[in-house]
């Protein structure tokens, strides 16, 4: 536990002393303010179906296949490149502990870009005092949104980790995290749009889809529904992603 609060430590002040992370983290809120602005001004000029929060966080899967990818990419990858890998696995580190600390250090990366963005619709409410739309910053919203950002990051972040794993390209280990994250996110659609109904034993697939879209589970998050059924599918999906990343960098290159 003690090297793993060490590597820890390192690998959150090496990822904020890298222009990267800035960089992404720039690029994350100035998209985010555009979509919260954009929002704000439709449900100005009339009634809409959903609410400036909401519609920033139904453009989830932009940041989370642009940047996310962007976060997880050196991870592994460069320290296999630049040979250091061998050398910190050799120290009291194991190979259990760099992996849990190389994904943790991402995952509270990612969440704090999340909640960074919350201080946007506290501030625009506060700005406009008795005048502002209770909505405008819904904290039902807001907290279950980032809350699925949270438990969803574990298994994305974990996805990144372990396409980095086995590679010493970074460049290379963002474009196959880019690919799975992008076929995790359109399964569920494709999977339901599939016409199943005349093929007979595989309705079945209707049932996964359910499981498989993200946005669906963020509207019950958002809604206050917390089903076991996401929480089995990020958290297990994450334990077995980063248990195949810590064989990966068990093994020997």
């Amino acid at each position: 536990m003690r090297a793993f609060r060490t590597l820890l430590a390192h690998e959150l002040r090496t990822m904020w002393l890298g222009w990267t992370t800035w960089a992404a983290w720039s690029l994350f809120l100035g998209l985010q303010a555009f979509v919260f602005w954009y929002a704000a001004l439709a449900c100005s000029r009339g009634p809409m179906p959903w609410t400036p929060v909401e519609a920033v966080f139904r453009w989830f899967p932009l940041p989370l296949l642009t940047l996310l990818p962007l976060l997880t990419m050196r991870a592994l990858a460069e320290e296999r490149r630049s040979g250091t890998l061998g050398a910190l696995l050799s120290t009291q580190a194991g190979p259990g502990a760099v992996v849990m600390a190389k994904a943790a250090a991402v995952w509270l990366t990612w969440v704090g870009f999340w909640a960074s963005f919350a201080a946007l619709p506290l501030l625009a409410a506060a700005t406009l005092g008795a005048s502002a739309d209770p909505r405008l910053a819904d904290p039902l919203a807001i907290g279950g949104g980032l809350a699925f950002v949270a438990v969803s990051g574990t298994l994305h972040v974990a996805i990144g980790i372990l396409c980095g794993s086995r590679t010493r390209s970074p460049s290379l280990a963002a474009l196959l995290t880019f690919v799975c994250l992008l076929g995790l996110t359109v399964s569920g659609g494709l999977l339901d749009a599939l016409p199943t109904d005349g093929w007979g034993g595989v309705d079945w697939l209707r049932s996964a889809a359910a499981h498989l879209r993200n946005l669906a589970h963020l509207d019950d998050f958002a809604s206050g529904v917390v089903d076991t059924a996401p929480l089995a599918l990020y958290l297990g999906g994450a334990a077995i992603c980063l248990g195949v990343a810590f064989r990966n960098v068990e093994e020997p290159d």
